[in-house]
């Protein structure tokens, strides 16, 4: 064809798509995640402390799943299965505290939307959002926390502004790449611990907070410790209080200080030290949300709003206590696993989706959004496009996988399917069912009352497990060897997730397959 009549023919389908509403090119996509978030704290989800008054308005222009899952209750694991919808046992970034890098079998998310042609950027905090685990895959651009280096890293997840400067980034690769379509993938640890929220922000949960006069007891309560060894329950209580603000007690104070904690009684969970944490916690998120604005505010203006899919996304929860842990990584309920999940796509009206979905699920409703076939990939998640258009979803099972240890092998298996959740304790060769319905807060263990639904729940995961492993074989195979250098594990000891120098680097093995009592 000539070119003159190419141009021509191009020109009337243009006009004619025009003509017809079609967009005349494909949505933008941006994926939010924002780490660490329960959705029970944020307004949208029924919290009442004034929390998130941004994402409560972005709530009432999307489609909100009260009951999004996530594969897995830590962050690298989660984000990988969001990007390539696969659990866990499938894509192999599952060993804590060094996850392995992705296979680069895998096919991502990125790089699907990049062989169609999107710009694609990723804006992370680090930690374990880096892309050495195998974000990276299929991005253009992925860059380091600014001020770093190849060689150094300037990591500011302590810092109680942290979001900032990756969000003046990310506004400025919307500048340049408006004008294409683009694949954007937003992270922040800011709602993540160590909880540093500005002064302010704690205030308006604690009116009497003074940040400079609670320092200054904490360093005198400390020095003394160090120094005289001499320490009361109130010196002790104010390090534990600390913990989860600016990691007190984690330093060389902590030699001795937990046999003081068992001297005086004291407990992490005690109900005065979980008010403080949660006062954090909540403090943490009222900041983020306002920083959030910003891009939430860019995303709103005409040029973006009417042509671009936002998915807004958890990586998973956060435990204070429920079932007597602290933080997240092991525990298999609500508090750990349910996440936020609000998407906004062009021509979907505002709706709640209370059906039982999965973090899996995002990336084959990206592609039908954006009118990708995705019949050649190999994706575990499903479609969600049904929902978004006011449609009752099929009860179907979501997994969960806790993480697992390289010098520890137990984990927990978990699968929720409509008001039932059943959790497998792999080293305790036992499991739990527990009643979502008539106990919300997954307290007793009705496996005795129900034993028919147990069985069958056990049966589900003796599926999975199959179905995992025939998928491993197919769409990813081993991880790849990935050592966690001296700065990536300085910003995850900061993150709180190792403590001590971690095991030595070995050959990262797929996550085995339960025994399910096999």
């Amino acid at each position: 064809m000539a070119h003159a009549a190419r141009h021509a023919l191009l020109a009337a389908l243009a006009l004619a798509l025009a003509q017809c509403g079609e967009p005349q090119r494909p949505p933008n996509v941006v994926v939010i995640a924002l780490d660490t978030l329960r959705p029970d704290h944020l307004g949208c989800y029924g919290h009442a402390r004034g929390t998130s008054p941004n994402l409560d308005r972005w709530a009432t222009q999307s489609v909100v799943f009260d009951n999004a899952q996530s594969a897995a209750p830590w962050t690298a694991p989660s984000l990988v299965s969001v990007m390539t919808s696969l659990y866990p046992s499938v894509h192999g970034v599952s060993t804590f505290p060094d996850p392995g890098a992705m296979s680069e079998r895998v096919t991502t998310l990125a790089e699907v939307l990049k062989s169609r042609g999107y710009a694609t950027a990723a804006f992370t905090d680090g930690g374990y959002a880096k892309k050495q685990f195998g974000l990276g895959q299929g991005f253009d651009v992925y860059p380091l926390n600014e001020g770093d280096t190849p060689d150094e890293h300037a990591s500011n997840v302590a810092h109680p502004s942290r979001l900032a400067p990756n969000l003046e980034r990310t506004l400025r690769w919307i500048e340049e790449f408006k004008d294409e379509p683009f694949f954007l993938f937003f992270h922040t640890y800011e709602v993540h611990g160590p909880y540093r929220p500005p002064e302010a922000d704690l205030q308006a949960y604690r009116p009497e907070y003074r940040e400079q006069e609670e320092h200054d007891r904490l360093v005198a309560v400390i020095d003394r410790w160090l120094e005289k060894r001499e320490i009361d329950a109130d010196g002790v209580r104010l390090i534990l209080k600390h913990k989860e603000h600016c990691n007190a007690g984690n330093g060389p104070e902590q030699e001795g200080l937990y046999a003081k904690l068992n001297e005086f009684g004291i407990r992490t969970s005690d109900a005065d030290i979980m008010e403080f944490w949660r006062d954090l916690y909540d403090a943490e998120i009222r900041h983020a949300d306002r920083e959030l604005q910003r891009l939430l505010a860019r995303l709103e203006r005409a040029d973006l709003a009417e042509n671009t899919i936002v998915v807004i996304v958890s990586d998973h929860g956060e435990g204070f206590g429920e079932h007597g842990y602290v933080g997240h990584g092991n525990a298999l309920h609500d508090e750990a696993l349910r996440v936020v999940l609000m998407l906004r796509a062009p021509g979907f009206a505002p709706r709640r989706v209370h059906d039982v979905v999965n973090s899996v699920d995002v990336m084959p409703t990206v592609l039908d959004l954006a009118a990708i076939p995705r019949n050649a990939l190999l994706l575990q998640g499903r479609t969600l496009v049904p929902a978004l258009r006011g449609e009752k979803l099929a009860i179907a099972p979501v997994f969960s996988h806790s993480l697992s240890r390289k010098d520890r092998e137990g984990r927990q298996w978990s699968v929720r399917e409509g008001r039932w959740r059943f959790v497998w304790d792999e080293e305790k060769q036992a499991g739990a069912l527990f009643d979502l319905e008539s106990d919300p807060q997954e307290l007793a263990d009705v496996s005795a009352d129900n034993p028919r639904i147990a069985e069958r729940m056990l049966g589900l995961l003796r599926a999975q497990r199959d179905v995992d492993l025939a998928f491993r074989e197919r769409a990813s195979g081993p991880p790849q060897r990935y050592q966690l250098d001296a700065d990536t594990e300085r910003e995850l000891r900061l993150l709180g997730y190792v403590e001590g120098a971690s095991p030595a680097s070995s050959d990262p093995r797929p996550l085995p397959p339960p025994k399910l009592g096999q």
